[in-house]
């Protein structure tokens, strides 16, 4: 009987969830307004750059390291390639941890967050 009560409660808890999320159509209302990004947008991309510089320095520095550890450790050691070493696999890995963008822009908050 205690069963039967949490599958209805989850059931009930579920219904009400797809009940409350926004419909597509107010999805794509808010992308059709690209206007310039608000006040907030642009606070928001000062909050989030400030955040994301930081954990981005640590995690590229942090890779290089441990890169350079893998790489001398394996080095001569042929890898997944054809007849390649597992440093090529290792750069590309260390590479794509510092590319990419580092600030976080108006628009970009605009376009996930909305306003």
């Amino acid at each position: 009987m205690k069963d039967k009560k949490y599958s209805v409660l989850i059931a009930a808890i579920l219904l009400l969830s797809f009940a409350a999320t926004p419909g597509i159509s107010m999805a794509q209302q808010a992308n059709e307004r690209t206007a310039r990004p608000g006040f907030f947008s642009v606070l928001g991309s000062i909050v989030f750059t400030t955040l994301h510089v930081p954990f981005k320095a640590v995690t590229c520095a942090g890779t290089q390291v441990t890169s350079a550890v893998a790489y001398a450790g394996t080095f001569g050691v042929e890898g997944h390639y054809d007849g390649g070493t597992n440093g090529r696999d290792i750069g590309e890995t260390a590479r794509r941890s510092c590319t990419g963008s580092w600030i976080v822009r108006p628009s970009q908050v605009a376009r996930d967050y909305g306003e």
